[in-house]
């Protein structure tokens, strides 16, 4: 079978009811199963027993007005977040999405020419369409 790539994404992050996605820069979706390996008589028996996602986003700082402030202010508040992650046109060729993440971290940081870049992980339960 041949690769396919997909030229162009689009995260959009959903607080509240803003939206924002021109300041992502990079993201990482990760789904990891909890499997549990039980020892038989016969052989070894493979079960999954949970499914665990989270997502990490790379963006630009946009000061106390934007992303930033709603996702330090969903975090210090404990609430979770909509995440919304788009390949192609529209979502045309699949999507994730994640309706209620919660911030494991934010950081932000400030390089030497002054740029502001900031992380967010995310916790939840994503499901690709």
């Amino acid at each position: 079978m041949a690769a396919v790539g997909v030229a162009g994404s689009t995260f959009t992050v959903e607080v509240g009811a803003s939206h924002y996605e021109d300041q992502v820069t990079t993201g990482t979706v990760t789904t990891t199963p909890t499997i549990t390996r039980t020892k038989t008589l016969g052989d070894v028996n493979f079960t999954q027993t949970d499914l665990n996602s989270t997502i990490s986003l790379n963006f630009l700082y946009d000061e106390n007005t934007g992303m930033y402030e709603a996702l330090a202010t969903a975090a210090a508040a404990g609430s979770s977040i909509a995440i919304e992650i788009a390949t192609g046109a529209g979502g045309a060729d699949g999507q994730w999405l994640g309706y209620a993440m919660y911030i494991d971290s934010l950081d932000m940081v400030t390089d030497a020419a002054n740029v502001a870049m900031c992380t967010v992980s995310l916790q939840g339960n994503v499901t690709y369409t």
